[in-house]
């Protein structure tokens, strides 16, 4: 792969292919492709950039850049050939299509990038698509199906709204084969949606509608909820921050503790079920202080109920100490017996 051949410079090296390629044409439509593809600088120059440079227009640097690859396209040689080969093997090897991120992804330096850069332009052999909102920057071989790619793509789309939550692969593999319409493998299946603009993989590794909160959540208290989802289980504030920060939801930023749990507060899905710890309200805790939970599930059973039934039923919606609920029952509630409760009359 490409990855494999940039790292190892001593096998192969793009910019001394290119180097070679240039060394056949004279030195100033050699120098106006290097600006153009950022082989001499950091980023590639605009047309206007360079024409200032060659004194000359935007339409002649255009001009000059058609003629050269005109011009270069003529010569065959090994060193094309072999620059050739590696491209479209990486590109098969990810079912005949790849991100053009990924496929520079291997070439770290500079001049290295740009070369591959004007490599991918030069080749007939392969194609670049893009498709605003539904397919991202990528490269094909001429024979790829799009249609193919589609099909797949919008099963899988169709699968994630229907069940209106993220999957792994293997769930969206099940419920393809489910269907009988599409035989696809898993590999071929995760090369075809990493192209994809709609569907992305989130950082807790499942798959979901870009579109989605779970998939990219944009302010911390989105970020809270996904934590929580995610983990299945109530979380003191300090310990959602540093997983919002394991998992890199936040790009630039740490998360801060104070600021997560002024959001946790604020949000009628959090509720406090211990010292600073939160739940989801969707997992059944509701808001209130212990006296006001005990007194909600007295309410409901018109017999007292017994101390240990009442204590199960705090400890499933409260983090607290059984002695909490021991000291609010003898202190705001009615005891009948040895070991029942009632509302106090």
């Amino acid at each position: 792969m490409i990855d494999n051949v940039s790292e190892n410079k001593a096998k192969f090296s793009y910019f001394l292919a290119l180097e070679k390629l240039f060394s056949e044409i004279q030195e100033r439509p050699s120098g106006i492709m290097k600006e153009r593809y950022g082989i001499k600088n950091e980023k590639p120059k605009t047309l206007e950039e360079i024409g200032k440079e060659y004194k000359i227009t935007r339409e002649r640097v255009r001009q000059i850049i058609r003629e050269t690859f005109k011009k270069l396209k003529k010569k065959k040689n090994d060193i094309l050939n072999e620059v050739l080969d590696k491209i479209v093997l990486a590109i098969k090897e990810k079912n005949g299509i790849i991100k053009e991120e990924k496929l520079l992804s291997g070439s770290l330096e500079t001049k290295e990038r740009g070369s591959l850069k004007f490599f991918l332009d030069f080749f007939d052999e392969i194609e670049y698509r893009e498709t605003s909102g539904e397919l991202e920057s990528s490269w094909t071989i001429n024979d790829f199906s799009l249609t193919e790619w589609k099909m797949a793509k919008n099963k899988v789309k169709e699968i994630l709204e229907k069940s209106q939550k993220t999957l792994i692969e293997s769930e969206i593999l099940n419920e393809i084969e489910k269907s009988g319409k599409i035989n696809i493998t898993q590999k071929k299946l995760l090369d075809y949606l990493n192209v994809s603009g709609e569907i992305k993989k989130g950082n807790f590794k499942k798959w979901g509608l870009k579109i989605w909160d779970e998939i990219s959540p944009k302010g911390t208290r989105e970020k809270i909820y996904l934590v929580l989802k995610e983990t299945e289980k109530p979380l003191h504030f300090k310990e959602i921050a540093c997983l919002i920060d394991k998992y890199k939801l936040n790009k630039k930023k740490k998360a801060h503790p104070q600021t997560v749990h002024n959001e946790l507060i604020r949000d009628e899905r959090f509720i406090l079920v211990g010292r600073g710890t939160y739940a989801l309200s969707e997992w059944g805790y509701k808001k209130g202080t212990v006296k006001q939970v005990i007194g909600d599930i007295l309410k409901k059973n018109a017999e007292p109920m017994e101390r240990e039934h009442i204590m199960n039923e705090i400890l499933n919606l409260r983090k607290v100490k059984k002695s909490t609920i021991l000291i609010n029952l003898n202190n705001f509630f009615q005891k009948v017996g040895k070991n029942s409760y009632s509302i106090r009359k």
